[in-house]
Order: C-alpha cells, then sequence, then structure tokens
C-alpha cells in the first residue's frame, strides 16, 4: 500500500508540473499595434506544488504574482476571458484543469493496473 501512494504522488507530481509547463506556454506575441511588449513576470510567477492530508493529496497550480487576478481576462474561464484572446491559442484554466484530471486518471489507473498483477 505504501508503493501506491509513494507511486501515486509521484505520478501527481508529474501531472501538476506538466500543468504549470501547460499553462506557462504562451503564444506568439501579435497583439503590436499598442507598442505592448510581454514582460514575461506572469509566465515566470506559475508554479505548483502537491501536499498531502492524511490519505488526502492535493496537487495546485497558481501564479503568485501580483497581476494575476487580471489573467482572468487572458487565461480565465470562458465567460469571463475578453473576445480578442480568446481565438490567439492562449491557454485557459478550463483547459488546464481538465487536462490534468484526464493525465492524472490515466497515471492512477496504471499504478493501480501494476498494483494488483
Amino acid at each position: 500500500m505504501e508503493q501506491v501512494r509513494a507511486e501515486t504522488k509521484r505520478a501527481l507530481t508529474n501531472v501538476a508540473a506538466e500543468g504549470q509547463r501547460h499553462i506557462a506556454r504562451y503564444p506568439p506575441q501579435r497583439l503590436t499595434k499598442t507598442g505592448y511588449r510581454r514582460t514575461g513576470t506572469l509566465k515566470r510567477s506559475w508554479s505548483f506544488k502537491v501536499s498531502a492530508t492524511g490519505n488526502k493529496l492535493f496537487a495546485e497550480v497558481g501564479s503568485n504574482s501580483n497581476i494575476a487576478p487580471y489573467n482572468k481576462f487572458v487565461q480565465g474561464e470562458q465567460g469571463q476571458r475578453v473576445f480578442m484572446f480568446q481565438g490567439v491559442g492562449w491557454k485557459n484554466i478550463d483547459q488546464l484543469q481538465k487536462m490534468m484530471e484526464n493525465d492524472f486518471v490515466k497515471e492512477f489507473e496504471q499504478i493501480l493496473r501494476r498494483a494488483v498483477t
């Protein structure tokens, strides 16, 4: 059982790390008419952590940047995103959550298969 727990935590850590890379992968900058240049602050601010409480494991991907609250207009849920950011390839929170859930389920199923054989 301890082996399953260790493998599960490792899988969750891998999924969270990939989630961090996923959300920080930005499309090429196209909005150049304003003269705005990306600073990379938000991209560098994404991080993840995995924690355990009792028999529960948690993974969290987030940003520690003070501009993160405004990021909902670019990478937020479908109803929050500003129109001009919707079709240019920005990854969003909904996609991140679905991707992480699907990836973890696949990993966990493999862990359980190995445990019972």
